[in-house]
């Protein structure tokens, strides 16, 4: 079993897709890393779907977390956006 599977097995055990599935994404608090974040969402989830966005800056001010909520079909679009969104630069963590 591959670690997609197993992730898919444990997003199906736990959620009811359809579904609003809220991501966050840690990383470098800066306007350019919010924006890669964002534009990262809608690729991965087509350009079609409606995002709720907020963001929160850590105490210190280095670092941001960027909030996504979507209404998603199924576990493979989780994934799918987790792959990509892993790949945005400055990101430090994946929630």
């Amino acid at each position: 079993m591959t670690d997609r599977d197993t992730m898919y097995d444990r997003l199906t055990a736990v959620h009811s897709f359809p579904e609003t599935y809220i991501f966050k994404v840690i990383g470098v608090n800066t306007q350019d890393f919010i924006t890669r974040v964002i534009q990262a969402a809608i690729n991965a989830m087509g350009g079609d779907r409606e995002l709720d966005i907020s963001t929160r800056e850590s105490s210190a001010g280095r670092h941001v977390s960027v909030t996504l909520s979507a209404h998603v079909e199924d576990a493979d679009t989780v994934l799918d956006a987790y792959e990509l969104l892993g790949t945005v630069q400055g990101v430090r963590f994946l929630v």
